[in-house]
């Protein structure tokens, strides 16, 4: 099964429902490597999906509301359209 961008995305935002976490295992969850990951995240930012923050062990990444919105208009559009 081939995956869109848009399936690399979701995971990547369904990473961060939890805690935050950090770009390489952001780019773990999408299953993509970390240099195209960074320019994926960059979007993800731009978009007000998620929110960069300082943690105590470095750039951490959690998601906004805007990106639980995201999330669920995405497993709902999944489920309406095959």
């Amino acid at each position: 099964m081939n995956r869109c961008r848009h399936d690399i995305l979701n995971d990547m935002l369904k990473e961060l429902v939890i805690e935050p976490r950090k770009i390489t295992e952001l780019c773990a969850a999408g299953n993509v490597p970390v240099d195209r990951g960074k320019g994926i995240v960059k979007d993800l930012e731009k978009f007000g999906l998620l929110l960069k923050t300082e943690g105590i062990e470095g750039i951490e990444y959690k998601l906004t509301d805007r990106g639980y919105e995201w999330i669920g208009l995405y497993k709902l559009l999944k489920k309406t359209l095959p």
